[in-house]
């Protein structure tokens, strides 16, 4: 009679250990759970530190802001300026840096962007910082974006009397008065809106929307806010594409627009071109100031601190 029990206990316990066994047998051969943890460090306008653990493993893609800018907002076809830093999340490589070189440009439409890059521009303020979890044809990428204004931004500034008057057009584009009367015979230099970022210097690299009118008649005849067209660059000191841009920009913060008053002798004066005897006026919106460093060892270029955007004044210990 009391071996019965016996036996059966000894039967319930054999399998309970068994069902164990496999069941920690199943849970050791079980994938592990997906994650896409990705943790970004650094300042704007450098090239971001990320922290994930390798292989990184993406569940669904995703768009994270790191923080949010204080610029303008990156409205649909309006141009944008963009920092791209990007790494491999197998193993952590690198896929895309822009730090060290020049920000990209491009136009706020799916066209041009990305999905993914349309999600994370599209209504954000510049000086924002963004990371974008995705995969690229079967690869892991994590990929950091700073945005920069593809316009002025900052404190406007009382014009005198007597130069011509500039106001926005709907799409942010300047539209130019020209005053009654003779036109100077000396350079003029006005900033109109006064950006907030650093000091644009000699021999910077520098990244600008601009359009050029002529005095005696008003009449534009050339601009990057066309849209056909992208924002110009040119080295500072280097009297491209006419002497009075260094006087213009040497100085001048970024993120400011500069009305540029060019008499022939400091704009088209003695060129083959249609404006060699006009005294031209210029509306130049500063977005980015830089300088390049030569490539190193690897082949990679660095950029100073010397770059900056309206809204990009944030804390180092952001993100």
């Amino acid at each position: 009679m009391n071996s019965r029990p016996s036996r059966t206990r000894s039967a319930l316990t054999a399998t309970a250990a068994l069902c164990a066994l496999l069941l920690a047998s199943c849970t050791s051969e079980a994938p592990p759970p997906a994650v896409d943890d990705v943790t970004v460090s650094g300042p704007y306008g450098s090239a971001p530190t990320l922290a994930y653990s390798q292989p990184l493993t993406i569940p669904k893609p995703r768009t994270e802001v790191v923080w949010e800018g204080e610029g303008p907002i990156a409205a649909e076809g309006d141009v944008v300026l963009l920092h791209l830093y990007g790494q491999n999340g197998e193993d952590g490589s690198q896929v895309v840096n822009t730090y060290g070189d020049l920000p990209q440009t491009f136009r706020v439409t799916t066209d041009e962007l990305s999905a993914s890059m349309y999600e994370a521009v599209a209504g954000r303020p510049a000086g924002s910082r963004v990371l974008v979890v995705e995969e690229d044809a079967g690869t892991p990428v994590a990929l950091v974006i700073d945005t920069l204004a593809g316009r002025a931004s900052g404190t406007p500034v009382e014009v005198p009397e007597g130069l011509p008057v500039v106001t926005d057009g709907p799409d942010g584009a300047p539209e130019i008065a020209v005053p009654e009367g003779d036109a100077p015979t000396s350079i003029s230099v006005q900033p109109i809106v006064r950006g907030e970022g650093t000091q644009v210097r000699e021999g910077q690299t520098v990244i600008v929307q601009y359009t050029a009118i002529t005095w005696s008649d008003g009449a534009v005849f050339d601009s990057t806010w066309a849209p056909d067209r992208a924002p110009f660059t040119t080295i500072v000191g280097d009297s491209k594409p006419i002497l009075a841009w260094d006087a213009a920009l040497i100085e001048q913060t970024v993120g400011s627009r500069v009305l540029l008053v060019a008499p022939p002798d400091t704009a088209y004066g003695g060129s083959d071109t249609a404006w060699a005897e006009e005294t031209v006026v210029f509306v130049i919106d500063i977005l980015y100031a830089g300088t390049l460093a030569e490539p190193d060892d690897d082949g990679e270029r660095a950029s100073d601190e010397g770059e900056s955007s309206p809204g990009s004044d944030q804390e180092e210990d952001q993100g």
